[in-house]
């Protein structure tokens, strides 16, 4: 498994609370996360870092949201609805596949099965961000 799909996905474990994620709360997540971050494994931090994330999430109605974070030392400084103009990841998932990689036993492989049927894509816009999914 590539080491920063793990790292997206612990992200988004570590925001969520183990239910359907409310989408229209995420700056609460951004607290509970950032609460965490700090009990995370040196590898995550390390790996994390001071990426600018940028997720496309296409909602259940047909819409789409944008969010997008600026990390810091693996913690969120900077979040927000807007996105970036230059993010080192970009994210389109479905909310579907985020709520069933949150809710699953397994939530490697529920990220695997998202990723192969095209529901999440993941582009590193960096050479660093590249060399950590390599």
């Amino acid at each position: 498994m590539k080491p920063m799909l793990s790292v997206v996905i612990s992200l988004l474990l570590l925001m969520s609370v183990a239910c359907a994620m409310n989408f229209n709360d995420l700056p609460n997540y951004v607290k509970i996360y950032n609460n965490k971050v700090e009990n995370a494994s040196p590898i995550i931090k390390g790996l994390l870092g001071n990426e600018n994330v940028d997720f496309t999430i296409l909602m259940k109605n047909g819409s789409s949201l944008r969010w997008s974070m600026e990390m810091e030392n693996a913690v969120i400084v900077r979040s927000g609805y807007l996105g970036l103009q230059n993010p080192t990841i970009v994210v389109h998932a479905t909310e579907d596949a985020i709520n069933n990689i949150i809710d699953a036993a397994d939530p490697v492989e529920a990220y695997k099965e998202a990723e192969s049927s095209g529901q999440i894509s993941l582009d590193c816009r960096t050479f660093e961000s590249q060399v950590k999914i390599a």
